[in-house]
């Protein structure tokens, strides 16, 4: 048997133990924080580094399982991590190596006798709210594009099934998470000013002794109507693509969850079993599990699976993920030919099909929802466990820049974060935090390009076949997309596929 004391030299060797003090916060009068590049040398070297890093962690728990999460419980101290004393680019960094890990039954995978069981822990039809778990890290779902992206047809899960057959389930893709912290940020904004207004409308009706009513409106996006009594009560029964709390919920298909914390909490319950004490505290026994113990609901004989300090430097991680970009393919310089009797290689540019598909994605309706770009006001954000970030600061590149024009933060998201009807066709078999069968949250179309198969179940190999997906809300922009001629319709998927992620140098 390994001990501990023993593994600690090792640990050391590869660089995992936290320093004991902060880094210096900046002002917010100082350059933000310096990173590398994607495609620079520097980050190629990052890239080398973090490969190894990976390989030795691995040998590690072959030697000794479960030992990388006893030792980030042990360096990750909650208290000190939400004051700020630990240096959020050092956390965002052990968080990378917690997305990454790949979780066993010594960190407490799946639940009760699952690492005993005949046929193998896994469930690809999930039980229940339980889950499930079908699959061992994060990054076996968030793949395709690159690290943090979304998941293949291959890689769906069926949710609030009976365990055993497919149709039982609601078929979900798993959708890629990039820039985590900018998109709870928008959303915190949005469910402010929403909230505002209906204090601003209740307080004008009761001042008036008269009935009022008054359009809902944050960032351009039409929320519908809320009325108010005479006596200052809320009548929200003309809202649309929210609930009736106001607060916008960006996370999740069908637009469930406010923060990106809560999110990965259950994803990490219902996929892998993993528990962390952030859902536990809050968590329904037909999520955690039913057992007797509190701190080992789900019965495997693993307690206190994920901490807060290591939940908090996951958040960090995810928080900092970097923005996608909108740019077509331009190569329009000059090429020299090969060799001397050769012909010099055609140079190609898609300039004017991006211009044109720009312009349709507006005339064929598909902006309305799919608003193409937001104003962030501020750019901090808080999330749960740790000090505010200045994302400006401390994203990843490319990150969000002030434009003085428009007074913010200018967010090419492509959605207007509101659920939308998307019709019977679409409908999922069970209904979620109360949210109909037939609503789903707009998806943002940042980084299109690099998260095939589309729609909400993966059943979208193409862009023409998400478009022949819309149904309900969508069915105007899928009726304008199909009368377009055929030669048209290319300017469209040019315009798309230029919303990308920024190649960087990735080692496996």
């Amino acid at each position: 048997m390994i001990s501990r004391r023993s593994l600690l030299p090792t640990a050391g060797l590869l660089g995992l133990s936290l320093s004991l003090t902060g880094c210096k916060g900046a002002r917010r009068d100082e350059a933000p924080t310096c990173r590398a590049a994607p495609l620079s040398l520097e980050e190629a070297r990052e890239a080398q580094r973090l490969a190894e890093r990976r390989h030795a962690l691995r040998m590690r728990e072959a030697a000794a399982p479960g030992s990388f999460l006893r030792e980030m419980h042990g360096a990750l101290d909650a208290k000190r991590v939400a004051a700020g004393q630990v240096c959020l680019a050092e956390l965002a960094d052990r968080g990378q190596l917690l997305f990454e890990h790949e979780y066993g039954f010594a960190d407490g995978l799946g639940g009760g006798g699952s690492a005993k069981a005949p046929g193998g822990p896994f469930r690809r039809v999930h039980g229940g709210l339980f889950g499930g778990p079908e699959t061992v890290s994060c990054p076996s779902c968030h793949w395709v594009g690159g690290p943090n992206g979304a998941g293949a047809e291959t890689d769906n899960a069926f949710l609030q099934g009976d365990g055993e057959r497919t149709r039982s389930g609601d078929e979900r893709n798993p959708p890629a998470l990039a820039a985590l912290g900018v998109v709870q940020a928008l959303a915190r904004e949005m469910s402010r000013d929403l909230q505002r207004e209906r204090a601003d409308l209740a307080r004008e009706a009761a001042r008036a002794g008269a009935g009022r009513e008054a359009r809902l409106v944050t960032k351009g996006v039409d929320f519908g109507v809320l009325r108010a009594t005479s006596k200052g009560e809320i009548d929200a029964s003309g809202i649309r693509g929210v609930d009736g709390d106001l607060v916008v919920k960006p996370f999740g298909w069908k637009g469930t969850l406010a923060d990106f914390a809560d999110f990965a909490s259950e994803a990490l319950q219902v996929h892998m079993g993993i528990q962390s004490d952030r859902l536990l505290a809050s968590g329904s026994r037909e999520l955690v599990g039913d057992g007797n113990d509190p701190a080992d609901p789900d019965g495997d004989g693993v307690r206190g699976e994920l901490g807060r300090g290591p939940f908090a430097a996951m958040m960090a991680h995810l928080a900092l993920l970097e923005l996608p970009i909108v740019e077509p393919l331009i190569q329009d310089r000059q090429l020299a030919p090969a060799a001397r009797a050769l012909r010099a290689p055609t140079t190609t540019s898609f300039a004017d099909d991006f211009q044109r598909g720009r312009r349709q994605f507006h005339a064929l309706g598909c902006a309305a929802c799919h608003v193409p770009m937001l104003v962030l006001e501020s750019p901090v954000v808080e999330v749960e466990g740790l000090p505010p970030i200045d994302l400006s600061r401390e994203m990843r590149r490319p990150a969000i820049t002030y434009e003085p024009a428009l007074g913010g933060y200018p967010v090419w998201l492509f959605s207007d974060l509101k659920r939308h009807d998307m019709g019977k066709d679409n409908a999922a078999q069970h209904v979620q935090r109360g949210v109909a069968l037939n609503d789903y949250l707009t998806p943002r179309l940042w980084g299109v390009a690099d998260s095939a198969p589309y729609l909400h179940d993966g059943r979208a190999p193409s862009f023409d076949y998400a478009i022949a997906g819309h149904d309900g809300e969508g069915a105007a922009a899928r009726a304008a997309f199909a009368a377009l001629p055929m030669e048209e319709k290319g300017a469209l998927r040019v315009y798309l596929m230029s919303l990308r992620r920024v190649p960087r140098v990735i080692v496996p």
